[in-house]
């Protein structure tokens, strides 16, 4: 999948038509086993002339799937937690992890929608709990 396909794929996520809708919905959700998905997503998301719900749509996986797929998650009793079905949690690989902390920031400053640049804040805060978790605990 490239960016284009990726903007197609979350315009296409509000179409009204089945047909259209539902291959696009399990595309976007599928978007957390693409290598590079957070990289685009945050692409498509940051671009101006992107239509504002598909850079909102873009914004909310973005953040979703970090918020997710960051860290391995673990339960209070010390035991590795699964995704859906018992398979092994994904977590993203480290140049998309890298990608991300690189230009999240950037984007965030030069956007001009609240609600997008809300969404890239909560991205960066649920990066910035994993990445540097002392700071947490000032809070």
């Amino acid at each position: 999948m490239n960016t284009e396909q990726l903007h197609v794929a979350l315009q296409n996520s509000f179409s009204p038509d089945a047909s259209v809708r539902d291959p696009a919905e399990a595309a976007v959700k599928n978007l957390k086993n693409v290598r590079g998905a957070v990289t685009m997503l945050l692409q498509v998301a940051s671009e101006k002339q992107v239509q504002y719900e598909v850079r909102q749509a873009a914004a909310i996986q973005l953040k979703n799937i970090c918020r997710e797929c960051w860290v391995e998650r673990v339960s209070f009793m010390g035991a590795m937690l699964s995704s859906e079905g018992g398979t092994k949690a994904i977590i993203l690989a480290e140049e998309d992890k890298a990608g991300i902390r690189t230009n999240l920031v950037d984007a965030l400053l030069s956007e001009a929608e609240k609600s997008v640049r809300d969404l890239m804040a909560e991205t960066i805060h649920s990066i910035a709990i994993h990445d540097f978790p002392l700071l947490d605990l000032c809070q």
